[in-house]
């Protein structure tokens, strides 16, 4: 049965993850808000001649388009907006294909949760979550200890419950001045909002699965961040175990590949990346537990992290990006003799 209890004693190490990813696709990353364009209408009048990107709800004749993840800084005194990647896509991403490859086939419909009001659909969850959590090798087992589990049993006497391992940040885009958008040959002017990244504007015709003629509503324009650029992923896995970095090796072959793709639009070719540069650090208590496979890591290796918090605290070690796949082993107990793939 699973321990949810994966802190019993207490916190003995920690790896850090840092990857610079490379959108090889454009990647689109929809935030719910429509932002207006406009587009010059005196003669001589040509399709794409004097677009111009607002900052704003649609006024008027605008035209709407669908924005990009952004956030909000404070620079001197000033509120400055700036796009990023968010951390929920990328945990999400990771954790929807690990879910799909490694967990079971009888169980990965079955433990989508459902909605609280529907008691019998409650029940048939629980049941599928408590007999998945019966045998390792179904795979949910990792599934909860890595990405964290929160349950409702109700009248159950029993609980399964945890934070997870890991957390995922990610660092904004640091281009900077980049005042226009790539409409497809017209360039588009975009003197407010976010400039730190390149972006370009995609036209899409949504089509009916059934009768191939368009959906209602047209044409659907949307912002993507373009081809080309770099965005940077820094994870951290707590008390990590050697199916852990196993998992790491998984998912850099997985973006390579472009089988683990983020954003939306993914179906059509959106969202692939290439990890361009990659590093794996360690850091450990003296006592903590044994880690197998512990050959691969170098110790006291490379300076350029010692500014780290736990320098001069834990012991640090690194992993060469071509060991990973030494610890791919480590995976079998969690998935058994098919793989689940």
């Amino acid at each position: 049965m699973y321990d949810n209890n994966i802190y019993a004693g207490g916190v003995h190490s920690a790896m850090r993850v840092q990857w610079a990813l490379k959108c090889e696709t454009p990647l689109a990353l929809r935030n719910g808000i429509k932002l207006s364009y406009s587009e010059n209408t005196q003669p001589p009048k040509t399709r794409g001649r004097g677009l111009k990107l607002q900052w704003r709800s649609k006024q008027g004749s605008d035209f709407e388009v669908a924005g990009l993840y952004y956030g909000y800084e404070i620079e001197g005194n000033q509120v400055v907006a700036y796009h990023l990647v968010p951390a929920s896509s990328v945990r999400g991403a990771l954790r929807s294909w690990t879910i799909r490859h490694l967990v079971h086939p009888q169980f990965r419909d079955a433990l989508s949760p459902p909605p609280n009001d529907d008691q019998d659909k409650v029940n048939t969850y629980i049941d599928a979550l408590s007999q998945a959590f019966q045998e390792r090798h179904y795979g949910y087992e990792l599934i909860a200890s890595l990405f964290g589990l929160a349950t409702d049993t109700r009248s159950r006497d029993w609980s399964y419950s945890n934070a997870g391992r890991l957390s995922v940040d990610v660092k904004r885009f640091d281009r900077v001045d980049a005042r226009t958008v790539d409409a497809g040959g017209p360039i588009m002017q975009a003197n407010a909002g976010p400039d730190n990244v390149r972006r370009n504007m995609h036209v899409r015709n949504p089509l009916d699965r059934l009768t191939h003629a368009s959906k209602e509503g047209g044409l659907h324009h949307f912002l993507e961040f373009s081809r080309g650029e770099v965005f940077h992923v820094h994870l951290q896995i707590l008390n990590p175990q050697e199916s852990d970095i196993a998992m790491l090796g998984l998912w850099v072959r997985e973006m390579n590949d472009g089988m683990l793709r983020f954003g939306a639009l993914s179906s059509i070719g959106r969202g692939r990346v290439s990890v361009s540069k990659q590093s794996y650090n360690l850091w450990r208590r003296q006592n903590a537990p044994a880690l197998a496979g512990f050959e691969h890591f170098l110790t006291d290796a490379g300076s350029s992290e010692m500014d780290d918090a736990l320098a001069g605290i834990w012991l640090h070690h690194s992993l060469p990006p071509g060991d990973l796949e030494q610890f791919e082993a480590y995976l079998d107990e969690y998935t058994g003799d098919d793989g689940h793939a």
